[in-house]
């Protein structure tokens, strides 16, 4: 039995005498089944006392096995031996933080901020893990440390580390590996079962695991779905958790939290095994590992000549309830402190601060962020405004990170046909075979599907043999969706199930980017972004575009910019164009740039526009699978000899990189004297700040009136820098009002609606563009309905869910329709608001014609576009409440626009009826 729900009342803890002496116990009442239950009583006793101080009303709770008596005619429960509590159980707390968190909650609070350092520990530690898996997976030790010291090649040169050294290295710490596998066992002493943080007195030294045979499992993806815990162990042998250190360890006993890391991934491994049904009925159904190893690799390269104590780099330790338990209280204690947005002190535990690395750093971020420590603090703190700023985006992100985790628990609330509706999914995947390649690692393969869903060639997902939380599942990274389904991995599993794994990646470096840019940015930066001053330009002579006099303009004004200039570019104004224009203005006068972008694809067209314009002395920064192909030859690989690679680096004089590239411990470590980025308009602030904290200055080019910041959330992060900066600073900004793609037409409406009217076409051809310009096509074949550029279609439909059959039917006969007239399928495009809708019009109309959502048509156009809009009887959702959306779709099209869609569920919102006004020709 389980409760789950909210908590409406929380008791202090107290101590009781009860049969067996004193005993802490606290009551807290919630409502059951998800809170549709009337109030229980549920009696936290022990340790799980402790919770009670950490809960708040509204915090949801989920209490395992409880025992369940009568008192005065009402059901109580309260915990029994084998229970678990847990708080926000949805909150999925990784095993790194529970470890930081052990250490001093300051310092996990910290981490989140300053994010993964390039330093040498950091690379060294991740070399070394990487190796010990290809060992695991029997491959050959100088083969794996070849490859891996030549892959961190980039890492290794910015830290101006040498390769026949840093080989040296990780060989002497892969020694205590090798030589620990070698023994064919899991360790040297064991101890007693019963040893616990709560009975820490059992003694290890005269256990003996014997060298037996076993499975091993490394990189272990593990989601506990009931304790809110998720992780990747280092490695698993038999059940058992073995986890590896790159430091040394000079004591008999690991340290206790790596104890605490081990343990996490034991109880894991018990949620696992206990969701499979393969658990005993012991200890609450879960079979939890009795034993972890601890491998300090160091310790096998120490001279003992030198050092004193225990140089045995394998430690074995013993885990029992009481740890785990302890475990999964610290958890509590994160999650609690998340989900009430605080920040830690640092009193929540018992760290000693003295002796903290990390000291000198948390009393600098409390002293500039006037937060409380228990390190103290040093330092003035930051301006009020910029303290406010901070918080206000720190809190907006850790809600954008709870959206995140409300998708990890969809992983197991979701049934597999409901995520594969969702397109979250791809299910029922019949496995056709694996292999193991020469790296070590797994290419699984399933027979191909012509299921849709958001999963794409590059994307990083969660493959299972089933279900991604109670089967077998391993990270995969998808290299080929058709004919096959192929994926590779680290170990093999049989190939049922791809789904989406949420990542934290851009939360955490949205984190990063607002910590440096408030802690470390320049005052006359900060003046600017704030308020405090206006942007200051210089004067320079000559023309840049001589045919265009808002792009010349807008040029003009980011190489003559001190701090920061902005181009808004509509629809079809060429704004790519000026963008490559604006990079080459600023390399001829010496500057090094940042060129840089939301999405790949923007990043690329960039490129291209620049290799248009005669130049192509540039290097991109991105995985091979998310750069376009004939960019790919720019690449910079970051594998090969340390200095080769940093020297390519540093020496180009553009580096192209999505925002989110820019947040890589990589490009944190460079510096530019201008960064140049495109969609600003679809970039959170903090993401935006990710590739400005880089520059000296920065050239922001977007768009606010077209597609917004993706995220899930409603709170500050959707609103963009490049809006904010535009709205304060005017004068600062030029709008490209030329348009080269859209008849008059087509874009009246969108220069009406949203530019104020100054949008116009280019030339006079551009306004009178016509299908009839297009060789072999007669638009009078067109039925009369569709002759004109802009018409509307009513396919008396009706939705059901996020699809319409007979409005996909009607699509399909409007593009028939032009097809028939002579249109290339090429040059006809189908937008649709839903996943579903788009899947349903792909099944229909033929092939050649592009169907796909308003956010992927984004950046494109066609000759002939048709946009379905689904909905009948009321527009409801978010997708039609955000105007923005409509205007990318509307001028995708530059001959013909055909809106499909129910009139009556249109005329219902002012918006779009005086856009369907002018789609019958009514206003223009």
């Amino acid at each position: 039995m389980t409760l789950r729900g909210p908590v409406v009342e929380v008791n202090d803890p107290r101590t009781v005498e009860t049969r067996y002496g004193e005993r802490e116990l606290a009551e807290v009442r919630l409502r059951p089944d998800g809170g549709a239950a009337a109030p229980a009583t549920v009696t936290l006793w022990g340790k799980w006392a402790e919770t009670a101080e950490v809960l708040d009303p509204g915090m949801e709770l989920l209490v395992t096995d409880p025992e369940e008596r009568e008192w005065n005619g009402e059901t109580t429960y309260g915990t029994s031996k084998g229970s678990l509590v847990v708080v926000e159980p949805d909150f999925l707390v990784d095993v790194t933080d529970v470890r930081s968190w052990v250490q001093c909650p300051r310092m996990y609070y910290l981490n989140k901020l300053s994010g993964v350092p390039l330093n040498y520990p950091v690379v060294m530690g991740t070399l070394v893990h990487e190796v010990f898996g290809d060992l695991l997976r029997g491959r050959d030790l100088e083969a794996a440390i070849d490859d891996h010291v030549a892959d961190a090649g980039l890492e290794l040169g910015l830290l101006g580390r040498d390769r026949e050294e840093v080989t040296d290295d990780v060989r002497r710490n892969a020694r205590a590996i090798e030589g620990w596998l070698s023994q064919g066992r899991l360790g040297g002493d064991g101890g007693d079962d019963g040893a616990s943080i709560d009975d820490p007195s059992g003694d290890d030294s005269n256990r003996d695991f014997g060298p037996e045979r076993s499975e091993w499992r490394s990189e272990q993806t593990l989601v506990g779905e009931r304790v809110g815990i998720k992780g990747r162990a280092d490695a698993v042998r038999r059940g058992v958790p073995v986890e590896l250190k790159t430091g040394k360890n000079l004591r008999k006993e690991p340290r206790f939290q790596d104890k605490v890391q081990a343990a996490c991934y034991a109880l894991l491994l018990a949620e696992r095994d206990r969701a499979a049904g393969t658990a005993t009925a012991s200890d609450g159904g879960r079979a939890l590992p009795d034993t972890g190893t601890l491998l300090y690799t160091k310790n096998s390269a120490l001279d003992r000549n030198e050092e004193t104590g225990d140089l045995t780099p394998a430690k074995d330790f013993s885990i029992g309830s009481g740890l785990v338990n302890y475990v999964l209280r610290q958890r509590n204690a994160i999650a609690a402190t998340e989900a009430r947005g605080d920040v830690p002190t640092g009193y929540e535990a018992d760290a000693k601060c003295e002796y903290c690395f990390e000291r000198d750093t948390c009393m600098v971020v409390s002293g500039r962020l006037d937060q409380e420590s228990k390190a103290g603090s040093v330092g003035r703190a930051v301006p009020e405004e910029e303290r406010e700023y901070f918080d206000r985006l720190y809190r907006a992100i850790e809600e954008e990170r709870r959206e995140v985790h409300r998708e990890y628990a969809k992983l197991w609330e979701q049934t597999a046909a409901e995520r594969a509706d969702d397109d979250r999914a791809l299910v029922d995947l019949e496995p056709v075979g694996n292999r193991q390649r020469d790296d070590g690692r797994w290419e699984l393969r399933a027979a191909g599907t012509d299921a849709v869903s958001k999963i794409r060639e590059g994307d990083v997902v969660l493959a299972s043999d089933g279900h991604p939380t109670r089967g077998t599942a391993e990270l995969a990274r998808v290299e080929r969706l058709s004919p096959e389904v192929v994926v590779t991995t680290d170990e093999p599993v049989e190939l049922r199930r791809l789904d989406v794994y949420p990542s934290e990646l851009s939360v955490d470096r949205m984190l990063t980017a607002l910590h440096d840019a408030v802690l470390k940015g320049s005052t006359e930066r900060k003046d600017v972004l704030f308020g405090r001053r206006a942007p200051r330009f210089s004067e320079t002579d000559g023309t840049f575009i001589d045919n265009n006099d808002a792009q010349d303009r807008a040029v003009r004004l980011a190489v003559t910019a001190e701090d920061c200039a902005l181009i808004q570019g509509p629809p079809g104004t060429g704004k790519t164009y000026t963008l490559a224009r604006t990079v080459r203005a600023l390399v001829e006068r010496g500057e090094r740039v940042l060129l840089s972008a939301f999405t790949n694809r923007a990043v690329d067209n960039a490129l291209e526009a620049l290799r248009e314009q005669g130049f192509d002395d540039f290097v991109r920064i991105g995985t091979e699978t998310g750069i376009r192909e004939d960019v790919l030859d720019h690449r910079l690989d970051p594998r090969g000899d340390p200095g080769e690679r940093v020297r390519e680096l540093r020496s180009a004089p553009v580096v192209a990189a999505t925002t989110a590239s820019c947040g890589s411990r990589i490009l944190r470590e460079c510096s530019f004297d201008a960064a140049v980025i495109d969609e600003a308009g679809q970039l959170t602030e903090p993401a935006t700040l990710a590739a400005v904290n880089l520059a000296d200055r920065f050239v922001l080019v977007g768009d606010h009136q077209q597609l917004p910041p993706v995220v899930r959330s409603e709170n500050a992060l959707r609103r963009s820098l490049f809006e904010r900066l535009v709205e304060r600073y005017p004068e600062a900004s030029v709008l490209l009002d030329r348009q080269y793609r859209m008849s008059q037409r087509i874009q009246y409406f969108s220069s009406t609606a949203f530019y104020d009217g100054r949008l116009r076409p280019a030339t006079p051809e551009v306004a009178g563009r016509r299908l009839d310009d297009l060789d072999g096509v007669d638009a009078d074949a067109l039925p009369t309905e569709l002759r004109d550029a802009v018409t509307f279609v009513d396919p008396d439909g009706r939705a059901a869910g996020n699809t319409n059959a007979a409005e996909a039917a009607r699509v399909r006969e409007v593009v028939e329709a032009y097809l028939a007239a002579g249109v290339a399928p090429g040059d006809v495009g189908v937008i649709a608001p839903f996943r579903a809708q788009v899947a349903e019009i792909g099944r229909r109309v033929p092939a050649g014609v592009a169907v796909d959502t308003v956010d992927r048509f984004q950046g494109s156009a066609k000759e002939v576009v048709v946009v379905s809009f689904v909905a009948t009887g009321s527009l409801d959702g978010p997708i039609f409440e955000d105007h923005r959306r409509v205007n990318v779709a509307l001028t995708r099209a530059k001959r013909a626009l055909c809106l499909v869609g129910d009139a009556a569920a249109l005329e219902s919102d002012p918006f779009y009826a005086d856009m369907l006004d002018w789609a019958r020709g009514r206003s223009c």
